[in-house]
């Protein structure tokens, strides 16, 4: 199985996870993490390399950020060198149908094909609802 983290701005990734539970029940080997302001990057970063490896079953760990170009990505972005032992992947743009299908695949797809799948996903969640209630009663 796939591990799932969330690295995030506050309790966002910690929000997701709990809003995918409700929905598909409690799942095992994911966790969240969240920097907070006066935080330590340094210690943050040790927080995340450390989850990596915990939630690394053999299988690897699909990593989902808030913001590119924010601390928490930027933390796994300048860290990669460091947990190469670790097979993992990240996706920045974290949103609820990305967590949804990571969790509900993650035992029957491979990481990287997991990561591309929950990508076009996260897209594909983005809709014009109104635009959306149109089509239909058109």
């Amino acid at each position: 199985m796939v591990g799932i983290l969330i690295v995030t701005h506050g309790n966002l990734g910690l929000e997701l996870l709990k809003s995918a539970e409700l929905i598909i029940g409690k799942q095992t080997n994911t966790y969240s993490l969240g920097i907070f302001h006066g935080d330590s990057i340094e210690e943050f970063n040790k927080e995340v390399m450390k989850y990596i490896k915990i939630l690394d079953g053999g299988k690897g760990v699909l990593v989902f950020t808030d913001l590119y170009g924010g601390s928490p990505s930027n933390v796994i972005a300048l860290s990669q060198r460091e947990i190469q032992s670790t097979k993992f992947e990240c996706v920045t743009g974290v949103n609820l149908p990305m967590i949804l299908e990571a969790l509900t695949i993650r035992d029957s797809i491979e990481l990287s094909l997991l990561k591309e799948h929950c990508m076009e996903i996260g897209h594909q969640g983005i809709k014009d609802l109104l635009y959306q209630i149109n089509l239909t009663t058109e």
